[in-house]
C-alpha cells in the first residue's frame, strides 16, 4: 500500500512540474509586449505566454509591457514601427505586437504560438534561421 501511495505521489508531482526547460542566451534580451485591453489575444499572450517565456529564459529576458491605448506608449511604438523594414501600415496600432528588441516582432498570438517564440528567441541570439511557423505574422528590424 505505501509503494502505491508512493508512486501516485511521484506521478503527481512529476505530472504538476513544468515541461519546457530553462534556456541560456548568449546575451540578455529585451521583448516588448504592445497590448490592447479588450483584446482576446492579448490577454491569451499574457497569461499563457509570458508567464512561460519568464520561466524559460528568467532574468536573461526583460519583459515591458505597454497599453496601446495610453498616449505615452505612441512614442515607443513609433520608434519601433520606425525600425521595422517591412511593416505593413495597415496593422498599425493592432495587438497584440511583440517585440524581440533589435531583431524581430510578431503580430497576433494563437495558442501554441510561445513555443515557436521560445524557438525564435533563442535562434535570434545565435544568428540562426528562425522558425517558418510564424513567418507570415513577422516583421524585421532595419539591418544597420
Amino acid at each position: 500500500m505505501k509503494k502505491i501511495l508512493f508512486l501516485l505521489i511521484f506521478v503527481v508531482l512529476v505530472g504538476c512540474s513544468s515541461s519546457h526547460k530553462q534556456i541560456q542566451l548568449n546575451q540578455s534580451m529585451t521583448l516588448t509586449f504592445f497590448y490592447v485591453n479588450d483584446c482576446s489575444q492579448c490577454k491569451a499572450f499574457k497569461n499563457e505566454a509570458i508567464p512561460l517565456l519568464e520561466e524559460t529564459f528568467g532574468d536573461q529576458l526583460t519583459i515591458n509591457q505597454y497599453d496601446l491605448d495610453e498616449e505615452n506608449t505612441e512614442k515607443v511604438y513609433d520608434q519601433v514601427i520606425d525600425s521595422l523594414g517591412d511593416f505593413d501600415e495597415e496593422y498599425y496600432g493592432n495587438g497584440p505586437f511583440i517585440v524581440l528588441d533589435g531583431y524581430f516582432a510578431l503580430l497576433g498570438y494563437e495558442g501554441g504560438d510561445e513555443d515557436y517564440l521560445i524557438k525564435d528567441i533563442e535562434s535570434a541570439t545565435l544568428n540562426k534561421e528562425l522558425s517558418y511557423e510564424l513567418e507570415g505574422r513577422r516583421f524585421h528590424y532595419i539591418k544597420k
